[in-house]
């Protein structure tokens, strides 16, 4: 039995870390929104004794027992004894270290997956991607939320339709460098002020001033990753200087992105650009969706 899916990347429509826990992760405050860029996961299973075989179209990313996907695989397997063989086979299109949740989205989507092909309704999933990582319970029902907590809080808001100018340095950076380093090196207060609506409502869901969602775009680690990597500072810049009013870094990056209302307003704004970028849409539907 095989099933070909979707893993979509997401962007932080403004991320906001609130402070260190004492279970060692981070409070953030976060809108995030599933958008059209995604990788391609082919899952194929069959009766057997719980082995699992990975393969991955990119070199940068491991293909053994520490890629997320390949743990979902097991975390499925010890938590429903199922006696099955996985197979997964990952074209990767979501650049690594980018801040657009491409590992996590995979693990989400390799649970939903097995979960549609054994028929294993039981199965708890949120508890599952809640242990393999803080972004993986949000790619579980994707679309849009309002996200809180370690980002196990999450409550779904309106979908908002918009284009996204995605902007990949070359630059790649470690989400568990960037937490380690976010509170002790911002020391702007003006970035954590504000930086996400508290309460959410449908009435809420339109363009204002001028930006999806009425909120500020601005995300806390900006400021670490403008003072250690150069490139990321310079795109930043670039984006200052523009006619680009709704731009922001997602997750804790490296990609920044900018927002338009149009396609041809997205198209027009990339003409700018000199670098690598990806065109794209917001999702319009929520969660992994089949290819066959």
């Amino acid at each position: 039995m095989t099933l070909v899916l979707e893993a979509r990347a997401k962007i932080n429509l403004g991320l906001r870390v609130l402070g260190k826990r004492p279970d060692g992760f981070h409070n953030i405050r976060s809108i995030f929104q599933e958008i059209s860029l995604s990788d391609k996961i082919r899952i194929s299973i069959k009766p057997g004794n719980g082995r699992i075989s990975f393969s991955c179209t990119a070199n940068d990313i491991p293909a053994d027992s520490t890629n997320l996907a390949w743990m979902a695989a097991s975390a499925f397997l010890l938590g429903t004894g199922e006696l099955i063989d996985v197979d997964i086979r990952l074209e990767k299109n979501i650049p690594s270290g980018s801040g657009l949740g491409g590992g996590s989205s995979d693990a989400a989507t390799v649970l939903k997956g097995l979960t549609q092909l054994t028929g294993r309704r039981d199965f708890d999933l949120f508890k599952v991607a809640a242990k393999l990582g803080s972004d993986v319970p949000f790619f579980i029902r994707g679309g849009a939320a309002s996200v809180e907590g370690r980002g196990e809080l999450i409550s779904d808001i309106p979908v908002i339709p918009f284009h996204v100018v995605l902007m990949h340095p070359s630059t790649r950076v470690s989400t568990k460098w960037a937490y380690s380093r976010v509170l002790d090196e911002n020391t702007s207060t003006s970035l954590t002020n504000n930086t996400i609506i508290k309460h959410y409502s449908s009435s809420s869901a339109v363009w204002h001033e001028g930006k999806p969602y009425p909120h500020n775009l601005r995300n806390d680690f900006l400021p670490l990753l403008e003072k250690h990597f150069p490139e990321i500072a310079e795109l930043a810049q670039f984006l200052r200087n523009s006619q680009c009013s709704n731009w922001g870094l997602s997750g804790s990056g490296s990609t920044l992105y900018a927002l338009y209302k149009s396609e041809s307003g997205a198209r027009c704004f990339s003409e700018t650009l000199h670098g690598n970028f990806t065109l794209c849409r917001t999702a319009e539907t929520a969660g992994a969706s089949s290819n066959g």
